[in-house]
């Protein structure tokens, strides 16, 4: 069913079509006591054979959501893919329709026919629901319990139309989801309180239709890369590949500064062209604003390279071949200038913090990292000391590889910041099975505490979110009530 050829359908990427649930879980060591609340996770499991797999992506699989419900020392698993209208179309119709989406098509879509929207970049709980986004349209509801899609639009009462970034942010002071959304270069950020109900909004025009995954924000600003990954609806519909590279359109990058109450935006230019991947986060000293993240050197091929067919056919090697590397960036809104640097050499994907610190300042953070990986993307966790410039890692060796992002998951009562423990889900190459692996994160690189054994192999996926006891059992009430 699946091509031999494409990484991105196999091994750890390999699709998981069955869905269901398994309870008390193996698990070697202890959970601890206190760790009580729900990991969810998405990702990628394409259900159909794409049209032509030599061009599928990565990044167009269906949305499938993984939960590890944590109570009393015990584990339960539950998987279900989001049933997206996309999805149900070919579900009707016995086959993939809409694949090629990153690499192209060899003829356009069909009439009247939009991009499918995927819904499998990252998962949270808001507003006592289970949100799934992916950047092409708003989120999709789903039973926090079940994972049962009751919803296609979650459009916040209304207020929100159309794509929606996949990477909202949570002010930690009040609970305010913070997201954007941009359609061919015009982002239009919202504030929303923690019941649905949008209280601010802006827009600012970024002047091309820059590819805009990621974002921070800190006590006063939302801040966006402009860089010259281009994403032009025209191409999509059209059948060509959906991000291109193009210097032609911009030769630098620069940042847009958002202030988040008045609307005013500063703009600094960049000294160089690079992507981003994902910002770890932003935080305010004085008149400067201190960002982390990773950078690419490109994302995309250039319009030159779509030009003739790709090196033995591999539609995904202008992807694959991309190394992430962590950097920080220091913007002097008094100067407009911008300082960068290289954090550290270890590469690596997926950064992560402890969301308590979101748009405060940090001390640690948390990636997957992508040294030596060979054929699979990550090989292993990093955790960084910005205070000290420390790097430490974790590999737990043998047959164990390829962790998803790791999840921080907050002590109760802890006032450390790295007080608590990260949640993963590790491939078992030789069983073809995953593990739910939970780390001390103050012991970052000792055994782990605790390894929960699944019945089957997790898809390498994107983003997750933790949920605890508290905030779970209100959301699940909240769903049985809706019964």
């Amino acid at each position: 069913m699946w091509d031999p050829a494409n990484m991105f359908l196999n091994g750890p990427y390999a699709p998981w079509r069955e869905q269901g649930e398994a309870f008390d879980l193996e698990i070697e060591g202890r959970l601890p006591d206190e760790l009580n609340g729900a990991l969810y996770r998405i990702g990628p499991s394409q259900f159909y054979g794409p049209e032509d797999p030599s061009r599928y992506h990565w990044f167009e699989g269906d949305g499938m959501v993984h939960a590890v419900f944590l109570r009393d020392g015990r584990a339960t698993y539950r998987n279900r893919y989001v049933e997206t209208a996309g999805l149900q179309l070919e579900k009707q119709q016995g086959r993939a329709i809409f694949s090629g989406f990153m690499n192209g098509r060899e003829k356009p879509l069909p009439a009247d026919t939009f991009p499918k929207n995927p819904a499998n970049t990252s998962v949270t709980l808001y507003d006592n629901r289970l949100l799934a986004f992916c950047e092409a349209d708003v989120p999709h509801e789903l039973r926090p319990d079940t994972l049962e899609t009751v919803n296609q639009r979650y459009d916040f009462n209304g207020a929100v139309v159309g794509p929606t970034t996949a990477h909202p942010k949570v002010d930690p002071t009040n609970g305010d989801l913070l997201f954007f959304g941009n359609i061919d270069g015009t982002v239009t950020w919202y504030r929303a309180d923690r019941h649905g109900k949008v209280l601010d909004r802006h827009t600012l025009d970024l002047g091309v239709p820059t590819f805009t995954h990621d974002y921070v924000v800190t006590a006063d600003y939302a801040i966006f890369l402009v860089n010259p990954s281009m994403v032009r609806i025209e191409d999509i519909l059209a059948g060509r590949p959906s991000t291109v590279w193009e210097l032609e359109t911009l030769e630098t990058c620069r940042w847009a500064v958002l202030h988040r109450r008045t609307g005013e935006v500063h703009w600094i230019e960049a000294p160089d062209a690079f992507a981003p991947t994902h910002f770890l986060n932003a935080y305010q000293d004085g008149t400067r604003i201190v960002i982390d993240g990773h950078r690419v050197d490109r994302f995309g091929p250039t319009p030159e390279e779509l030009e003739s067919p790709p090196p033995g056919g591999d539609w995904n090697h202008w992807f694959t071949k991309m190394v992430s590397t962590p950097w920080r960036w220091e913007l002097n809104l008094a100067t407009r200038t911008v300082k960068d640097s290289q954090v550290t050499d270890l590469l690596g994907e997926f950064p992560q913090i402890n969301e308590q610190r979101t748009g405060l300042s940090h001390r640690y953070g948390y990636y997957a990292t992508t040294r030596g990986a060979g054929d699979w993307f990550t090989d292993g966790l990093a955790k960084h000391d910005y205070l000290t410039g420390d790097t430490s890692m974790q590999t737990l060796g043998g047959s164990l590889t390829s962790p998803s992002e790791p999840q921080f998951v907050p002590r109760p009562g802890a006032t450390a910041e790295d007080d608590g423990w990260l949640l993963s889900i590790w491939w078992d190459a030789a069983t073809d099975r995953s593990e739910v692996v939970v780390q001390e994160a103050q012991d970052f690189t000792a055994v782990p505490v605790a390894r929960i054994k699944l019945n089957h192999r997790v898809p390498l996926g994107f983003h997750g979110s933790w949920s605890d006891a508290v905030e779970l059992d209100a959301a699940l009430g909240a769903a049985r009530d809706a019964v």
